[in-house]
């Protein structure tokens, strides 16, 4: 879990910086390009979410017998 975990921040780190040169690059703008940014960034943090959700450790189960 741990390595995967680590892989998909790295990624999403690299991701976050690649995009924030995009923003802040001197240069001219086109129309609509900080927006598409923006989105690209916002998708990158779901798809490390999703992957920090899908190697989640399962929770501890009680056994009634305990109870």
């Amino acid at each position: 879990m741990h390595a995967e975990i680590v892989t998909a921040l790295d990624v999403h780190l690299a991701e976050m910086h690649r995009l924030r040169r995009r923003l802040t690059d001197a240069r001219a703008v086109e129309p609509g390009e900080r927006l598409e940014v923006v989105l690209e960034i916002a998708a990158s943090a779901e798809c490390l979410a999703h992957a920090v959700y899908a190697n989640r450790p399962e929770p501890a189960v009680i056994s009634t017998a305990l109870r």
